[in-house]
């Protein structure tokens, strides 16, 4: 706050102070001695007040079987705690409605306190919280700065609440002329006051709730004062889908509420206007107007379920895509272009992770090389584009004849790898001689229609428990790869292990 409005509400002589009563209820809520006789005593002091606390017991808030017939009777019904609250909020409600220069525009701010503080009630009851009273107490006095203004600036701050076309109008008016609003002084009259802090940190961000520096276990309180400023402020603008649905993203992203919670706290209050203005001996709004604006607004809200329900799809929907073509990006980064087998990439990670199972838990694991023999011929004789039809016939083949936990990849060129979990040595001979022989009957095309075929070589190393004849992936490639070349020695056309 400005240094110089500070001291303008310091020193201001006609600014707004606590009645005796307002005092004593101050004094009993620090009181841990208080009792229901000593509080009945203190607000029997103010008829108006002990009037009000009679039927508050008796309205359907707190009716019990039996109706009360007196104050002491009362203060038992609602508690301690209620009675000392609704107490003060009673006898600062009327400073609120005190005599002003500015009477007709604070007659707008009472109306706003007397909404907000039923709305933040309201809410309390919505969120299953036990301090309803101190919640009420909390939505009526987060506009009390506009009092303090009002009394130490009186003729700045006097065309600024007749100039007020809303509440938010005035709120951007009092920082473009006073560089502070009402929230900002509302906090420090309350503190001039000795009110409990909560008021004062409500009040501070009931304009801008998440900037608000307090405890966190004042901030739902915080959130409840801030939206029931919103509530008040949509019935005294007769609704609008534009403020109906800024109303529900606060709700949601504030205190978690959803469109029928939102729509079942603005029925409650528009239920409770009549009371409130029996209570209060004032006139809010007709009931008609009151669900006119409940109704428009329950409108407004079922739409907006249903964009959001629409919006929630389409981003599962957009999520799903996502991750489809993650996957499908993750599958074609992991294939080799031209044969559609795996490549050197999936391979490496692959047989690390097949490796090091197979040394934890002492499982078998055969690797194998297979290289077509003579295929740099195949490419000068028929052309390499007869050599790539043979690249991808090959892989076809070798892929019908493994089982679906096996791996196959393309290493490069004419060159494939075999990875084969859990199959010791006699297995593995078994798989590769059926490899072999099925390459063998495989008959390829050239261009001109003639018939060609092509074998290969595989040299295989296999790692069993006990006999372990590598120490990481690459000894065991490097085995493979000696085994391929004994068969290629060998002749070619053959199987040959790594001894």
């Amino acid at each position: 706050m400005d240094a110089q409005i500070r001291e303008a509400l310091q020193y201001c002589p006609s600014l707004p102070t606590l009645s005796s009563v307002a005092m004593r209820i101050v004094e009993l809520g620090r009181d841990p001695e208080a009792n229901v006789a000593t509080v009945a005593s203190v607000l029997s002091q103010d008829p108006a007040l002990a009037s009000r606390i009679l039927r508050v017991s008796n309205s359907p808030l707190y009716a019990k079987r039996r109706s009360c017939d007196n104050l002491h009777q009362a203060v038992a019904v609602i508690g301690l705690n209620s009675a000392l609250t609704l107490g003060l909020s009673f006898s600062l409600a009327d400073q609120l409605r005190g005599p002003s220069v500015s009477a007709g525009a604070l007659e707008a701010v009472w109306r706003r306190a007397l909404i907000a503080a039923t709305a933040c009630r309201c809410l309390g009851e919505i969120l299953g919280r036990r301090d309803l009273e101190e919640l009420f107490l909390a939505g009526l006095l987060q506009d009390v700065g506009v009092l303090a203004l009002e009394a130490a600036l009186p003729e700045r701050y006097g065309q600024l609440l007749g100039a007020q076309a809303d509440h938010n109008e005035l709120v951007r008016r009092e920082h473009d002329t006073l560089g502070t609003d009402h929230a900002d002084a509302g906090a420090w009259l309350m503190r001039y006051w000795s009110l409990p802090e909560y008021l004062a940190t409500a009040a501070l961000g009931s304009h801008d709730p998440e900037a608000v520096d307090s405890a966190e276990s004042l901030r739902p309180c915080v959130f409840c004062v801030a939206l029931s400023g919103r509530v008040a402020d949509l019935f005294l603008a007769h609704g609008g889908t534009e403020a109906t649905e800024a109303l529900g993203e606060q709700a949601n992203r504030w205190l978690g509420l959803g469109g029928s919670e939102l729509e079942g706290l603005l029925g409650r209050v528009a239920e409770r206007m009549p009371h409130l203005e029996r209570l209060f001996e004032t006139d809010i709004m007709s009931p008609r107007r009151a669900t006119g604006i409940v109704d428009e607004a329950r409108e407004v809200l079922a739409v907006r379920n249903l964009q959001l329900i629409s919006e929630v799809a389409e981003q599962h929907r957009r999520a799903s895509e996502l991750e489809r073509n993650s996957r499908a990006w993750r599958e074609t980064a992991s294939r080799d272009a031209l044969t559609g087998l795996y490549n050197r990439r999936y391979l490496d990670e692959r047989l690390e992770s097949e490796f090091a199972m197979a040394r934890e838990h002492g499982w078998p694991l055969a690797v194998g090389f297979l290289d077509l023999d003579y295929f740099k011929a195949v490419n000068d004789r028929h052309g390499h584009a007869v050599g790539d039809s043979v690249l991808v016939r090959v892989g076809e083949v070798l892929a019908d004849h493994l089982r679906s936990g096996d791996c196959l990849a393309r290493y490069g060129g004419e060159e494939f790898v075999v990875v084969l979990p859990g199959t010791g040595a006699p297995n593995a001979a078994q798989v590769f001689d059926r490899l072999l022989t099925a390459l063998e009957q495989l008959a390829h095309t050239d261009e001109q229609g003639a018939t060609f075929g092509v074998t290969a070589s595989v040299g295989v190393a296999v790692q069993e428990g006990g006999e372990e004849v590598a120490e990481s992936v690459a000894d065991l490639l490097r085995a493979a790869d000696r085994a391929l070349y004994d068969a290629k020695r060998a002749g070619r056309n053959c199987l040959r292990f790594h001894e």
